[in-house]
């Protein structure tokens, strides 16, 4: 019984989504085909003669809105007039008709909810742009948003979309119960505060207990945005939520932001020659700017040989973090060079190099302010033309607008915001794993080789849904890195064509270069030099390439070859040129 009720509601929640996106469009058209079929009417009922019968003309068209006029079909009349008073009653009715269904609508979802099953649920949805809440309402699922209270203009846009608007604290075990999260098919933990997510996800998992052993494992979406938190809890959190049947993945809106522009504007992508010493200039250290450096260093092993340069315009006290920050990897060195300048300067330093990127972590109306005026025209450091990727903390309405413009001779286009919310991609990315082929490629070759590289460890072994979140990033770090990689050779990825063979040189260059991304990788992560100990992080071949014995040379060369068959595999192609 309680499943044709609950399509009723949802084709109820989809009247109501309508009504208010189009309800005073509606009113409008219906209000304008009265006036017009009432005047067109009126002329052939009574034809104007004089001036002062078009005014009376007008006056009697007017007069449908009391409804005075006349009160039964009679034929004599104009099908004109029948049908524009007729009109007059449905604009009013239109009127209120959203806020009838919406009134009657609501509780009657709400009150569903216990029977509903394969829904989406979401705690906190400030963090989500209007793109991603489009996006979980495009899937034709009951899609719940939980808070403990809603503005009326909130809850009616979150509603014009579609999506039903619950008024609880879930923090509460009964929230949880009430909303029948052991049939849900999704969770998605999105407030500002990385613990309180963290709490709810801790308070939402035992309660799955008695989840339908038919159902698969519940996805569960955490936003954690502080990369040491993360990086302590990864692997606890994946162990806590396989003993419930759940699936943990992580959100960080700045660095999967920051990762999906760097596809675009690498410096490798960019560098009409390749061999170029690649140098990415920072501004600010607002934010995350931890992940965001650790990204942009990772990002940045393009060369065989050459460190990239980090320019980064800093305060004295954000010059200290960043040398607390550098103090604590003691091997950052090996894959990166920075430099510290304490104030714009006026004229190109003696040997500057221009960059290829530049990166503004600032506050947002200071960090777009910041990406303007590396924007003038004849900037003395010669960014007036370069990429500028803007951290900013909230959704982007205006830097997209000024792209389109040239102001004062600077093109705005390529200065871009990252971070902040959750767009599309991320929810995308956890439900339906899209942008995540090549990576699970990569772990199934991975795979596949193990047994001949002394078996990895239980968990890295693991299929791709069984796999802790750490090392299902790791794989995507690698394939993100993939065309920063073969660009380095001078090589590029293609969706058709032939497949080429790397020769003894491209293969040994492209060795070198996949050794430092590990090392940039290995070094975020918070390895070390030293002999193999995976407790305390530490490792042996965190150094240079050529300090390495030919066996684990012969692992690089290994993975590179991997690299390309994995591209072959998901459909493209090496390409030269």
């Amino acid at each position: 019984m309680s499943r044709p009720i609950l399509a009723l509601t949802r084709h109820a929640a989809c009247l109501a989504a309508w009504l208010a996106r189009r309800g005073s469009q509606a009113q409008f058209i219906a209000g304008l085909l009265a006036l017009g079929l009432g005047l067109w009417g009126w002329v052939r009922h009574e034809p104007p003669h004089a001036p002062s019968d078009y005014f009376n003309t007008l006056f009697r068209t007017l007069q449908l809105i009391t409804l005075q006029f006349p009160h039964e079909l009679q034929n004599a009349i104009p099908w004109q007039l029948q049908v524009g008073r007729l009109l007059v009653p449905l604009v009013a009715a239109l009127a209120t008709l959203n806020i009838l269904v919406g009134s009657i609508t609501r509780p009657l979802r709400l009150a569903m909810l216990h029977w509903e099953s394969d829904h989406i649920i979401v705690c906190g949805a400030e963090r989500l742009t209007e793109a991603a809440l489009r996006t979980l309402a495009e899937r034709r699922r009951q899609i719940i948003i939980v808070a403990p209270s809603f503005d009326a203009t909130r809850r009616d846009a979150l509603e014009g979309l579609g999506l039903t608007c619950a008024e609880a604290d879930p923090a509460l075990p009964e929230t949880f119960a009430t909303l029948n999260l052991r049939r849900a098919s999704a969770l998605f933990l999105t407030h500002e505060d990385d613990l309180a997510n963290l709490d709810l996800a801790m308070i939402a998992m035992p309660l799955l207990a008695t989840r339908p052993a038919d159902m698969p494992p519940l996805v569960l979406g955490v936003l954690v945005d502080d990369e040491v938190l993360a990086g302590e809890l990864d692997a606890a959190l994946d162990g806590i939520s396989r003993q419930h049947n759940v699936r943990y993945h992580r959100l960080c809106p700045d660095r999967e932001g920051l990762r999906r522009e760097l596809r675009r504007y690498a410096p490798a992508l960019l560098k009409p020659v390749p061999a170029a010493r690649t140098h990415i200039m920072v501004i600010g250290l607002a934010g995350r700017w931890q992940q965001a450096l650790a990204q942009l260093v990772l990002c940045a092993q393009d060369h065989p040989n050459e460190r990239p340069l980090f320019s980064l315009l800093l305060d004295k006290a954000e010059a200290s973090l960043l040398s607390a920050w550098c103090a604590a990897r003691p091997q950052l060195p090996l894959v990166a060079e920075f430099a510290v300048l304490t104030a714009l300067p006026t004229e190109a330093p003696v040997g500057w190099l221009p960059p290829q990127l530049a990166v503004v972590l600032q506050p947002d109306a200071q960090g777009i302010s910041t990406a303007l005026a590396l924007r003038r025209r004849g900037h003395p450091l010669g960014t007036e033309a370069l990429p500028v990727l803007v951290r900013q903390s909230r959704e982007d309405r205006l830097l997209a607008p000024l792209g389109q413009v040239t102001l004062d001779g600077r093109s705005l286009r390529e200065v871009v915001p990252f971070g902040g919310v959750l767009r599309p991609e991320s929810i995308e990315r956890v439900l339906d794993r899209c942008g995540d082929d090549i990576a699970m490629a990569l772990h199934a070759e991975y795979k596949k080789a193990a047994p001949g590289l002394g078996g990895g460890s239980a968990a890295s072994i693991e299929e791709w849904e069984m796999l802790p979140e750490n090392l299902r990033d790791a794989n995507r770090a690698s394939a993100d890195h993939m065309a920063v990689l073969f660009a380095a050779a001078s090589l590029r990825i293609g969706n058709t064509g032939q497949d080429i063979t790397l020769n003894e040189s491209e293969l040994d260059l492209l060795a070198r270069v996949e050794h430092r991304r590990w090392c940039a990788d290995r070094i975020e992560r918070g390895w070390r030099y030293g002999a193999r100990d995976n407790a305390l992080l530490l490792h042996p071949s965190l150094r240079d390439f050529d300090e390495l014995p030919p066996d684990e040379q012969e692992k690089d060369r290994v993975a590179v070859r991997t690299l390309a068959a994995v591209l072959s595999k998901t459909g493209r192609a090496l390409q030269r040129g």
